[in-house]
């Protein structure tokens, strides 16, 4: 199944295969790399000796490919272009003993490529750029398959029938390293001498990810899938015209739950610009999330508009409806006509939302605020803290640690000023304990639901 690669600040997107074929996010054409080693050249798209793994933050993809003398190694990651499109840097590197032949080959079907000095198009769009020019270039199947039939030397041009495909060739010694840029969208692409490295990536997916609240489990699965989820919902904000109005909702929840508020208020804004009927109650959910975990007062004013709006679909469509969330966020937004048209509706509430691992983590739906409500039984014994976890009383912070069969709870909640003393309790770990302090420790009872 292939995977999307994520980038933020910069149009257009792309997918990655899990043997390294790339495709823009318009399909119009793909890249795959081959290998020409001592025997006979290596299809990346079609070996059974490929695997793909994730380097880093995960913002790396790395695909390694079986050759005789050891492995031929991909490595993918995206970028925003200053003042262009996001940009796949395509990596490929000798980690065999021997030297052998890269080549990219390009599939646009019913288009025209064309090569120059720096790179390669598709029809009149850049599709790569290069530091260095190939050793050959083909353009048509059959010339395609005529070059890689030679040995990689002197620089060739080819061309046999159709200019749908391509195919560039390097020769590359035992751990030398070629890369290319690949566009991801419309626009002039940089060489990757000029673009981030893999490490540089890395680095500064890292820094994204800390932006929201911090997730320590004990269960390294679950870390992994928590890690790259947050990638791909923060990496969805730069595909947002591509999702229906669902879809937006749901990305909207998902990042204010894990505290990336600012990327959450730019989905809402593009969710408030639709002029649709659908999803009323999607809508009102994903507004008034943002609204409870931020306390925003100009962000409930600015989509009160949309809220009125969604709150008269549903009321057509006869769609349930968080009726007290909405009632916040309006009262909040100084709409008292639209609060007032909106009780006088009488609308059917909803059923609270499920919401997957953050109901595991906290409730805050209540008069008192759950801390790891849905503690899991395989937890025991583990360390599990949470950093910043937003909640409509304000972040909290808390760590559960163990001392025998007894765990101790440290919590901090940062109150949201305005908002009454709220009673901190923890049912899953023990059912009699309660704090009305924001901050503190207790080491609780043995916990009976527990094995």
């Amino acid at each position: 199944m292939s995977k999307a690669l994520d980038v933020l600040g910069a149009a257009g997107w792309g997918e990655l295969s899990p043997r390294g074929l790339l495709q823009p996010g318009s399909g119009a054409w793909t890249l795959d790399w081959w290998v020409g080693a001592s025997d006979r050249w290596y299809r990346a798209s079609q070996e059974a000796a490929v695997r793909q793994s994730e380097v880093g933050a995960a913002a790396v993809s790395e695909t390694r490919m079986k050759v005789p003398d050891g492995d031929a190694v991909q490595r993918v990651w995206a970028v925003a272009a200053r003042r262009g499109p996001a940009v796949a840097v395509v990596e490929v590197g000798n980690d065999a003993a021997t030297a052998f032949g890269v080549a990219l080959v390009v599939t646009a079907p019913g288009a025209v490529l064309s090569a120059g000095k720096n790179g390669l198009s598709v029809g009149k769009e850049p599709a790569l750029a290069w530091d260095r020019p190939p050793a050959g270039v083909a353009f048509g199947a059959d010339a395609v398959e005529a070059l890689l039939e030679v040995a990689v030397g002197g620089h060739t041009v080819s061309a046999g029938k159709g200019r749908d495909v391509a195919a560039a060739v390097w020769p590359l010694p035992h751990t030398a390293r070629l890369a290319v840029s690949a566009s991801l969208g419309r626009g002039a692409i940089p060489p990757p001498a000029d673009l981030p490295d893999a490490d540089a990536v890395a680095r500064g997916w890292r820094a994204h990810l800390d932006r929201g609240a911090r997730i320590e489990v004990p269960d390294d699965r679950l870390a992994g899938r928590i890690e790259r989820n947050r990638r791909r919902w923060l990496g969805s904000t730069g595909r947002m015209e591509a999702a229906d109005v669902a879809e937006l909702c749901e990305l909207s929840v998902r990042l204010d739950h894990h505290g990336f508020h600012d990327d959450a208020e730019l989905v809402l804004e593009e969710i408030a610009a639709r002029w649709t009927t659908d999803a009323p109650a999607e809508r009102l959910r994903a507004f008034t999330v943002h609204h409870d975990l931020t306390g925003d007062e100009q962000a409930a004013a600015r989509f009160a508009e949309a809220v009125a709006e969604a709150v008269e679909a549903a009321a057509r469509t006869g769609a349930e409806v968080a009726v007290a969330p909405v009632e916040r966020l309006l009262a909040t937004a100084s709409a008292n006509r639209a609060a007032q048209d909106f009780r006088r509706l009488d609308l059917r509430p909803a059923a609270p939302a499920s919401e997957g691992l953050r109901a595991e983590l906290v409730d805050d739906g209540g008069d008192d605020l759950l801390l790891a409500p849905g503690f899991r039984p395989a937890w025991k014994g583990g360390s599990l803290a949470v950093y910043g976890l937003p909640t409509r009383f304000g972040p909290v912070s808390y760590a559960v640690r163990w001392h025998g069969p007894r765990p101790a709870l440290l919590w901090e909640l940062d109150s949201r000023p305005g908002l009454v003393p709220v009673a901190i309790c923890a049912p899953a770990l023990d059912r009699d304990w309660s704090s009305g302090q924001p901050t503190g420790e207790a080491l609780l009872a043995a916990s009976r639901s527990l094995p």
